[in-house]
């Protein structure tokens, strides 16, 4: 990997080329990368047994909603959060957050391994070892996202 730094102060916001000989997993999780920097202070506020909490977007594993309240889960636990899922979905449109059903949102950078499942529905372990189903009409939206299961060239 070749890295070059221009800096020309004429432009008025940074630029970011990528060029390579393929988009691989590893293009797929800069660009991830590089997008978040810039959402990184959207912190997540939850709430846990009375106490406010402000969590980082890198700790939770996935939302989902339950009886009309919106979770967070973490590792250490789960939190309430003051939002939907479509507003949760609007605010962190680019970061590694993606709606896969009508009731959950996963942290991709969480996501261990998937695998398809019946009726074209896929399975993703996150990386505490919690499996949550990806519904159809989200699968393809979600490979895409991913880099999976796109069309091969020749």
């Amino acid at each position: 990997m070749i890295v070059n730094i221009i800096e020309n102060s004429d432009i008025k916001e940074t630029i970011i080329n990528i060029e390579c000989n393929k988009t691989d997993e590893n293009i797929i999780k800069l660009i991830s990368f590089i997008k978040n920097i810039n959402n990184s202070e959207k912190k997540i506020i939850g709430i846990s047994h009375g106490e406010t909490y402000c969590l980082d977007q890198n700790e939770i594993l996935y939302f989902e909603t339950v009886d009309r309240k919106t979770f967070c889960y973490t590792e250490d636990g789960v939190f309430e959060v003051g939002m939907r899922l479509y507003e949760i979905d609007e605010k962190y449109e680019d970061t590694s957050f993606l709606r896969v059903s009508k009731s959950f949102i996963v942290n991709l950078n969480r996501v261990k391994s998937v695998k398809p499942e019946f009726d074209g529905k896929m399975l993703a372990t996150m990386d505490n070892g919690e499996k949550i189903y990806i519904s159809r009409q989200y699968v393809s939206v979600f490979k895409k996202k991913i880099g999976i299961g796109g069309k091969k060239d020749g």
